[in-house]
């Protein structure tokens, strides 16, 4: 936080004087003379750290301005991110809505340096992206992506800070997101034995960017207000989750995840110029408000941009499958077979049995706070504690290491009721 120049002038008035009195530095040239006629050697004194300070005000640095920021359109090359409904790659909307945001801020703030991380389709490591931004001392990092969920009706605008996983679904997106650095050669080395999907991780996650957390909350609530607004997305609001990418910035952060892709309707969205475009200028004008709120400016009017070079729409040849874009991918239901003699058997969801208590426990404190959608049941004397029912229990199966992980070492799955 920058000193006002009232308690600047105060505090360079003290140290003027300590150094006045201790070394006399009145009486010699170091100091240029200050006129006073009737100052004896006190005033004489004051007036000259007076001169000081007024001297140091006047070539002191300027006021907190934005001069770089780096976009980041995520994934790209070997890495589609996910797979729209009618075939489009997350990395080709991605891209051309941080093109199309890059060159409205250039039109519109000249003196602000825009950088990418990549303007072609090329896979950049996730380390590689942070460090992008890193090396250039960048004042803001803005990280683009596209969602997608087995519920084809989940639609809306979520941008996430970096922090600790509060519900099941912020976990999975991270999770998600991460994935793409087992794509990257030496992923161990470099992250340092890092598992994105750790409990650990994601816990620690809060911690690293905390100097920052309050300005990439303004900024990502500013995106969620603007893309409502003025694009008319539906708000899922500001999340907190453990992004790789994120975590290694030293700068104010955000991931803004435009939209389902599994949402026919939201994908064409994604897919079409008009909704890059509308995105492009929701995330500006929220980087606009953010820019006059930190630096104490009136808004000024925007002006359109030239358009980008266009990132192509059209469904990309087939890639070959590597383990980690299969795990991106939401998995289709496993279909039952059927048996001539019987009918068809219905799938059996799952849940998981954290723990039970003689007493009532509080579920936003403790170990119970780090899930969302705990369900507490009485059973005679004691309390148990379960998660929310899992589509599958081979789905609850695969989460249950995680669950234990965090501390429910003896968290067992059971039939859903």
């Amino acid at each position: 936080m920058m000193l006002s120049k009232v308690q600047t002038r105060t505090l360079l008035l003290l140290v003027a004087w300590l150094v006045l009195q201790n070394f006399n530095l009145a009486k010699t040239n170091v100091i240029p003379s200050v006129p006073s006629a009737n100052a004896g050697k006190g005033s004489s004194i004051i007036e000259v750290a007076i001169a000081l300070t007024d001297s140091v005000l006047k070539t002191s640095a300027p006021a907190y301005r934005i001069r770089k920021i780096v976009l980041d359109a995520g994934h790209g090359g070997k890495d589609p991110g996910c797979v729209g409904t009618s075939g489009n790659y997350e990395k080709h909307n991605a891209l051309a809505i941080v093109l199309k945001l890059g060159a409205i801020i250039k039109t519109n703030y000249p003196d602000v340096e825009v950088i990418y991380t990549r303007e072609e389709d090329v896979f950049i490591e996730l380390n590689e992206r942070a460090a992008i931004a890193n090396r250039n001392k960048a004042d803001l990092f803005i990280s683009v992506h596209c969602n997608s969920l087995s519920v084809s009706s989940t639609k809306g605008t979520e941008t996430y800070v970096l922090g600790l996983h509060k519900a099941q679904h912020n976990l999975e997106v991270a999770k998600r997101e991460n994935a793409s650095i087992y794509l990257e050669k030496d992923y161990q080395k470099n992250y340092e034995g890092y598992d994105p999907n750790s409990p650990e991780a994601h816990i620690l996650g809060s911690m690293w960017q905390s100097a920052y957390l309050e300005q990439s909350i303004l900024l990502a609530s500013l995106v969620q207000e603007h893309a409502h607004e003025s694009a008319s997305r539906e708000d899922r609001g500001v999340k907190q989750a453990g992004f790789l990418v994120l975590k290694e910035t030293a700068m104010p952060a955000i991931l803004v995840e435009s939209g389902y892709m599994t949402n026919a309707k939201e994908d064409t969205y994604l897919a079409s110029e008009e909704g890059r475009d509308e995105m492009a200028w929701a995330i500006f004008r929220a980087f606009q408000d953010y820019k006059d709120q930190m630096e104490g400016h009136k808004k000024m009017t925007p002006q359109p941009a030239k358009s980008p070079k266009k990132t192509p729409v059209a469904k990309p040849k087939p890639e070959k499958a590597t383990e980690s874009v299969v795990a991106r991918q939401t998995p289709p239901p496993t279909p039952a077979v059927k048996s001539p003699q019987t009918k068809e058997p219905v799938q059996k969801s799952c849940r998981i049995h954290l723990m039970s208590w003689s007493k009532k426990l509080d579920m936003n404190t403790g170990q119970l706070a780090l899930l969302g959608g705990v369900k507490e049941e009485k059973f005679g004397d004691e309390y148990r504690y379960f998660t929310s029912p899992y589509a599958t229990c081979a789905e609850a199966e695969r989460m249950l290491p995680e669950i234990k992980n965090l501390g429910f070492k003896n968290a067992v799955v059971v039939s859903s009721r």
